[in-house]
């Protein structure tokens, strides 16, 4: 047990440290899961004034709608509440307007709404609803694609990275971002060793952006004959002949190609729309957690270009990562646990961070000190869930908890990568 021992020339570091210290810059704060950015409205009525008001409810409608996206797990998503705008206006703190023009009818905006969160968490318990709020550090993606003629990684046809960059912003609690495809990415991983996947080249590829994890996504698009580039389509771009696809027979599982039947040629690149067309999409998944590996198979639907396909399958791939996060994040009200933990300091600045780090854990209920002396500090954790939450939730902060011979030692964690360089966001 560690004993508390403050000396004179200690105490009012003590006093500050008993009390709960909040004056910490707002810059150095992670923005809230509870933060919808980006809403943009436009809205037009008799009046200036009639447009706005309208615009400004439909913006928070928006907000909501998008923050039960972030949040809630897809399937219980069909059991949310459908709330008027006066109950939407209850749950929310407040809002920011930028980027107004207003005309004599019309308003246009763009807003940040910010939602309470305990209303939000009351709303979404009271209905047994679940729900995440850990965000996930940045996860890079590596877009394989294989149009036929090999698998391609950084060379051209870029189709598969293309709908990876024309991805809209994503909103959800995991962060996707795309390598460079630089000589140093092209020298650190290629197409081959990334289908396998080879660990070391993509941890070595991980490593490069800062990122913990990685998914390799394979898109390899199966097209028939019928479906073809032959050099015989007319000027508008489309084929002349029969536009065939296979029999529709639901979701097959890996390994059982429903074009079979239907060899693909030499060349596969696909012109104008894709109907029949199989698109194979292969999910590995590569982390400080280990591999997990998954498969699917997307049919081309009716006038559907190859962009939109694959444009869905990007949306596929990131439904499939978010899905699993937030299954891994789950609050759990009805576990709470404690834990008594050790955490070292140098001086004031360090406990100020690490207290209010440990306060901005969705997982952790209260941080109580228990002890403390000039180097070190006992805390008592009040938490959701299992310890193994706690601690995927303090590693996403750059944390690391380890147990030691005194006890369970919290201390900040490298984060990793050989270079500070960024991906491109999505």
């Amino acid at each position: 047990m560690i004993q508390p021992r403050i000396l004179r020339g200690f105490a009012v570091f003590a006093l500050l440290l008993a009390v709960g210290i909040t004056f910490v810059a707002r810059s150095a704060r992670t923005e809230s899961v509870y933060t919808v950015r980006d809403i943009a409205v436009d809205s037009s009525a008799v009046s200036a004034a009639a447009a706005r008001s309208i615009a400004l409810a439909g913006g928070q409608r928006t907000a909501f709608d998008r923050l039960m996206r972030r949040i809630v797990l897809s399937e219980d998503r069909v059991i949310l509440p459908n709330l008027d705008d006066t109950m939407i206006a209850q749950v929310i703190d407040g809002y920011e307007i930028e980027k107004e023009l207003v005309s004599p009818t019309r308003y246009r905006a763009s807003l940040i709404v910010d939602f309470n969160k305990n209303q939000i968490r009351k709303l979404l318990r009271k209905r047994k609803i679940r729900f995440a709020e850990t965000r996930s550090k940045d996860v890079l993606v590596v877009p394989v694609y294989d149009a036929g003629e090999g698998a391609v990684l950084w060379q051209e046809p870029e189709d598969w990275r293309a709908a990876w960059l024309a991805r809209p912003a994503n909103e959800g609690l995991v962060p996707f971002i795309l390598p460079l495809g630089d000589v140093m990415d092209m020298g650190a991983v290629s197409a081959a060793e990334a289908q396998s996947p080879l660990r070391e080249a993509l941890v070595r590829l991980a490593q490069r952006y800062g990122a913990d994890e990685i998914v390799v996504a394979v898109a390899s698009l199966r097209v028939s004959d019928e479906r073809v580039e032959t050099g015989q389509g007319t000027e508008d771009g489309t084929e002349n002949g029969t536009e065939e696809g296979t029999e529709d027979r639901g979701a097959e599982p890996t390994g059982q190609s429903a074009a079979d039947e239907t060899e693909p040629s030499v060349s596969r690149r696909v012109r104008g729309p894709v109907e029949g067309a199989i698109l194979q999409l292969t999910v590995h998944r590569v982390g400080v957690a280990g591999e997990q590996s998954a498969s699917e198979l997307l049919r081309g639907a009716p006038a559907e270009s190859k962009a939109d396909l694959l444009s869905r399958a990007v949306g596929r791939v990131i439904a499939q990562v978010e899905g699993g996060w937030k299954q891994a994040n789950i609050l759990r009200f009805g576990r709470e646990n404690k834990l008594r933990i050790i955490v070292p300091l140098a001086g004031l600045s360090d406990w100020v961070d690490m207290r209010r780090r440990l306060s901005e854990l969705a997982v952790v209920l209260t941080v109580d000190l228990a002890a403390l002396s000039r180097d070190q500090a006992e805390v008592l954790l009040h938490y959701l869930g299992e310890t193994e939450q706690l601690m995927l939730g303090l590693e996403q902060s750059d944390l690391a908890l380890n147990f030691e011979a005194r006890g369970w030692v919290l201390q900040n964690a490298s984060a990793g990568g050989f270079e500070e360089q960024g991906g491109k966001n999505l």
